[in-house]
């Protein structure tokens, strides 16, 4: 989408473009790998609008951190039989009280790296709900560059099973191969159900922050700084396919962070036209 059709588009529809712009990105590569024509994600439940989508972000309470010192990509990866699974996933999603959402950003930052996509967004959800809402844009910036990371390196592959039957019924004659050989292969995309999530959740915390261009360029400096600084420690707590090799980590992130950042500046420049 060229950045001077912006101006056409209402603000609305920008915020659900921007909750899938990026992880989608991945998956239509993969379509075209493989040949495919379509493949939609099943459509996320949309979310109410909440008191999260208020102008005014209520003054945090909770403790700040100062940021880490950066790393460079091969220092920030870790080898796949050595990623560890985040176990505070409960805690993510269900922080209401004010204590809980102490304890529960003081987890995050005592281990940043340690953190999954998936927490990040249940933890974005559950500041949003408490509208703590500089730190649940930062977690959940955080969380999307992450997540279209984690589809890089474990990205959506054909089905096994699809694969073996369509080897099978390309050996056998038209009248003997199965009825359904010619339609798409099927694709498995584990990564699928968080992609949702972050379409389910995100139009609120996306949308106070696009009420301001400053707002959003100072978001995403900090999470820039945040994700530059934590390694990539974290196991998805789902299954997933098999990995790109290793050695293509470092390239993949770099890559991954480029494309990230470089589009979301194109928007911040867009919502300025829009603005004026």
């Amino acid at each position: 989408m060229m950045i001077s059709s912006f101006k056409f588009i209402p603000l609305s529809l920008v915020l659900v473009l921007i909750t899938t712009q990026f992880c989608g990105s991945a998956l239509a590569q993969e379509k075209q790998k493989f040949g495919m024509q379509s493949l939609k994600p099943k459509a996320a439940a949309e979310t109410p609008p909440t008191e999260a989508a208020k102008e005014n972000s209520k003054t945090e309470d909770v403790p700040h951190y100062k940021p880490l010192t950066p790393l460079l990509p091969k220092e920030a990866l870790v080898k796949t039989e050595d990623l560890e699974k985040w176990v505070h996933l409960n805690e993510a999603a269900l922080a209401h009280s004010d204590k809980d959402i102490v304890n529960l950003v003081h987890i995050i930052e005592s281990d940043r790296g340690a953190v999954p996509p998936q927490g990040l967004l249940l933890a974005a959800k559950s500041l949003a709900d408490k509208q703590i809402m500089e730190r649940a844009a930062v977690y959940y910036f955080v969380a999307q560059l992450r997540l279209t990371f984690d589809m890089a390196r474990w990205p959506p592959a054909q089905n096994k099973d699809d694969m073996e039957r369509r080897a099978v019924d390309n050996q056998k004659t038209q009248d003997q191969s199965a009825p359904n050989l010619d339609k798409e292969p099927l694709i498995d995309n584990p990564h699928l159900g968080i992609q949702n999530l972050a379409s389910g959740l995100g139009q609120p915390i996306v949308g106070w922050v696009m009420k301001d261009p400053k707002r959003m360029e100072k978001i995403l400096n900090e999470a820039r700084q945040w994700d530059v600084s934590s390694p990539y420690a974290y196991q998805p707590n789902y299954p997933l396919t098999e990995p790109v090799a290793f050695d293509k980590w470092e390239r993949l992130l770099e890559k991954t962070r480029e494309t990230y950042f470089s589009h979301m500046t194109q928007l911040m420049a867009a919502l300025e036209k829009v603005k004026k």
